[in-house]
């Protein structure tokens, strides 16, 4: 029986995407007669709460938690609001604002989890003397994680590491917009150099992304996107439409500036006044954080009636009502990383089999996996008329009642873990 150390940031009760993929994976681990261990922090910060996560976490769980210091802790102290998920992408006119993410982008390195690696490598170096383990996984963001794994594997090179980046590190989208000193940006290039040239493996969650790796000095790589654990859509998950005429389209998770495209609503608005019952029929249901200028500009385009938001919904609850849905929207920004972004509601939305509409990137690894599901659609950014054409063939499949039989268990957790084992065993 492998036992594997896995450092994470995210963990139950924390909610949103960044906990799902160890939490399903360690599931169907402990499944395989593999002995995790989660090493997490302790009560670290997080604006999203789920609870009932809690219930998900496999029995057979080693778990390990630390206190841990945050700078935002002194932060929430003088301000109410908690931190949004794209606080380092929006801007802001607020000169406090300003400051704060200047010092958030060059006293913290890698991220503000940084105090949290010193105190974790003494802990873990003692607990490694009196437990042995035969892998460790870090998985980022945050980067902190792998900082830690780093220092373990120095000190037991029997010990294979590997290191999982659900998101790029120096290559994300707003990395080059932060305010970053010279010498910053500097230090982090030398910091994720180290990483991925120490790591014995990088998981990377879409083939591009693990492309960019091997070009930065990977060892060796390997693509495990994210995916969907057919538990999740039970029985009670199956409600249809309470109106079969009802066409509700459905978005979960952030939807920042850069995701919101304004030829989407002028497509929506031009379907509306071609087709007499296209209005009365739409509703809109977003789940997740929006940005600051998202309720304005729905009500801009006179659909501010046909919109239900929910600013946050646990995860069982996404899925129930991504079921109630005729169309899953998903978005990308147009941005250096969007080739091999691989949204995880993406995979969820596969797992729900209603019909998904994409707007992306041509030639993007989004694109090339929806070109071999026949109930998703992709259409390239500023493409008018062919978003006009699939809304409006989506919204007359809808009292068609189809049933699509694709084979999507190449994305399943369960199927996701026997590729890890195996790649793990290769070690």
């Amino acid at each position: 029986m492998k036992k594997i150390l896995i450092i994470t940031y995210y963990w139950p009760p924390k909610g949103g995407v960044g906990v799902q993929r160890w939490l399903k994976l360690t599931k169907y681990l402990c499944h395989n007669h593999y002995k995790p261990i989660i090493y997490t922090p302790q009560d670290g910060i997080s604006p999203l709460q789920d609870y009932n996560l809690l219930n998900s976490i496999s029995p057979e769980l080693t778990i390990i938690k630390k206190k841990i210091f945050e700078p935002q802790k002194i932060l929430s102290w003088f301000v109410k609001n908690k931190p949004t998920s794209d606080i380092l992408i929006k801007k802001s006119n607020s000169l406090f604002a300003q400051f704060l993410i200047w010092l958030r982008s060059n006293l913290f390195i890698p991220d503000s989890r940084c105090l949290w690696i010193k105190p974790s490598i003494r802990f873990l170096t003692n607990y490694l003397t009196k437990h042995s383990v035969d892998v460790i996984i870090s998985t980022g963001p945050p980067h902190s994680m792998h900082m830690i794994a780093l220092a373990i594997k120095k000190k037991h090179q029997n010990i294979k590491w590997i290191a999982d980046f659900r998101d790029p590190w120096t290559e994300i989208e707003y990395f080059d917009q932060l305010p970053l000193l010279s010498i910053v940006k500097k230090r982090h290039l030398q910091l994720e150099k180290k990483v991925i040239s120490h790591a014995d493996l990088i998981l990377s969650v879409s083939p591009s992304w693990a492309s960019n790796l091997r070009r930065m000095g990977a060892k060796q790589t390997f693509v495990l996107t994210n995916g969907y654990d057919l538990d999740d859509y039970g029985d009670d998950n199956l409600d249809q439409n309470m109106e079969s005429e009802q066409f509700v389209v459905g978005h979960f998770g952030v939807y920042n500036q850069l995701r919101d495209h304004s030829f989407f609503w002028d497509t929506i608005n031009k379907i509306s006044y071609n087709e007499q019952d296209f209005l009365t029929n739409l509703k809109f249901l977003f789940a997740g954080e929006v940005h600051d200028t998202f309720f304005t500009k729905i009500k801009k385009h006179r659909l501010d009636e046909k919109l239900t938001h929910y600013p946050y919904l646990h995860h069982k609850d996404a899925i129930h009502n991504m079921m109630k849905c005729n169309l899953l929207l998903v978005t990308q920004g147009d941005t250096k990383s969007v080739l091999g972004r691989l949204p995880a509601k993406f995979f969820e939305y596969l797992g729900a089999k209603k019909p998904i509409l994409a707007i992306g990137k041509k030639n993007s690894d989004l694109e090339k996996i929806i070109s071999k599901i026949s109930y998703a659609w992709f259409v390239d950014f500023d493409n008018t008329e062919l978003l006009y054409n699939t809304i409006l063939k989506i919204y007359k499949m809808r009292t068609l009642h189809y049933h699509f039989n694709d084979d999507t268990s190449d994305f399943s957790r369960e199927n996701q873990v026997k590729k890890l084992i195996k790649v793990m065993n290769s070690l």
